[in-house]
C-alpha cells in the first residue's frame, strides 16, 4: 500500500532528524585532528551519542517497513525530509521561532519532493531484480564510493574533504536501501534460506557499517551544510537510477516529466543547503541539546 509507505517513511525521517542532530552534537565536541578509530572511540561514552545510536535502529525499522510497502522511487526521497523536520524540532528545543529563511527553504524543499515524487510516477514491484544486473549496479556505485574517499583522502581543505566524504555516505546509504529492497523482493520468492545463500545481504550489513562510520568522519571534518545536502542529494540520485534501470520501478516519461523532475532536483539542492547553513548559524541549538539530555529545564 502506497499511503503505508509513505506514513513508514516520513516516520523514519522524523526519527533520523532527531538522531542526525544529536551525532553532529557529539561529533563537534571531539578532539581536533581525531581519527576514525579515536572518534569512535570517543563518541561511545558520549550519552548523547548513544541515544543517537538507540534510536537508529527504530529508523531503519521505519525504514525497512516503508520499502516493504512501496517502491524505492517513492521512498527514498520521503526519507530525506529529516532536514525538514529538524527544524520544528529545534525550534521547540530552542524555544524560538523558526525564521522567515527556514520557513521558506522548508516550504520549497516540500514542494520540491512532491514534484519530483508525482514527476516519477513509481509503481511497486514484484520480482527481484536479475542477480547478475544487480551485482554490477551494486559494484559500479561502490567503486565510485571508494572513488570519493581517495579524493576525500588527497584534499587539502576541510569543506572539500566533508563534502567528498558527504558523497561517499550518500553513495552508501543509498546502496543500503537498494539492497534493503532487494532483498525483500528476493525473500518473497525464494525465502529465508534462500536469501542468506546470497550476498545481499552480507553487502546490506557493510554498506550500512561503512556509510555510518564516514558519516561520523564527515561531521567531524567540517560544518554541517559541507556534507549533508550533497549526501541527500547522491542518495536519493542514486536510488532514482536504481528505480528507473534495475527495479525498472518508474515507467519512461516525457520530455516535459525529465524537465520536471531535473528542476524539482535543483530547487530541492538549495532548499537542502539553505537549511544545513542555517543550522550551522545556530550555536544555541547545542545548548538547548545540553539542557535537554542534561535534564535541566530551560525557561
Amino acid at each position: 500500500m502506497i499511503w503505508l509507505a509513505a506514513a513508514f517513511a516520513l516516520a523514519s525521517a522524523a526519527t533520523t532528524a532527531l538522531s542526525t542532530s544529536t551525532q553532529h552534537l557529539a561529533t563537534g565536541r571531539a578532539p581536533d585532528g581525531t581519527g576514525l578509530v579515536v572518534l569512535m572511540r570517543f563518541l561511545v561514552r558520549r550519552p548523547e551519542w548513544l541515544l543517537a545510536l538507540m534510536l537508529g535502529p527504530v529508523g531503519f525499522t521505519f525504514h525497512v517497513l516503508a520499502l516493504h510497502h512501496g517502491p524505492i522511487a517513492l521512498v527514498q526521497p520521503l526519507a530525506i525530509m529529516g532536514i525538514v523536520f529538524a527544524v520544528p524540532i529545534r525550534a521547540a528545543l530552542a524555544r524560538t521561532w523558526p525564521s522567515p529563511t527556514e520557513l521558506g527553504a522548508v516550504v520549497v524543499t516540500a514542494a520540491a519532493l512532491s514534484v519530483l515524487l508525482l514527476a516519477s510516477d513509481a509503481r511497486s514491484v514484484e520480482q527481484a531484480p536479475p542477480m547478475f544486473t544487480l551485482l554490477l549496479a551494486v559494484g559500479a556505485a561502490a567503486c565510485g564510493a571508494v572513488a570519493a574517499l581517495a579524493l576525500a583522502g588527497a584534499a587539502g581543505h576541510a569543506t572539500a574533504r566533508a563534502f567528498l566524504l558527504g558523497c561517499a555516505s550518500g553513495v552508501l546509504f543509498g546502496l543500503m536501501a537498494v539492497l534493503i529492497e532487494a532483498s525483500q523482493l528476493y525473500l518473497d520468492e525464494h525465502g529465508p534460506l534462500g536469501l542468506a545463500t546470497t550476498w545481499l545481504p552480507y553487502a546490506l550489513v557493510a554498506a550500512g557499517l561503512s556509510g555510518v562510520s564516514v558519516n561520523q568522519l564527515a561531521y567531524r571534518q567540517a560544518r554541517l551544510s559541507a556534507s549533508m545536502p550533497v549526501l541527500n542529494v547522491v542518495n536519493v540520485l542514486l536510488t532514482l537510477g536504481f528505480a528507473y534501470v534495475v527495479f525498472r520501478e518508474v515507467p519512461d516519461h516525457s520530455l516535459g516529466s525529465v524537465a520536471a523532475s531535473a528542476g524539482a532536483i535543483a530547487a530541492l539542492c538549495w532548499g537542502l543547503w539553505t537549511l544545513a547553513r542555517i543550522e550551522d548559524d545556530l550555536p544555541d541549538v547545542a545548548v538547548a541539546h545540553d539542557d535537554v539530555l542534561g535534564g535541566r529545564h530551560l525557561g
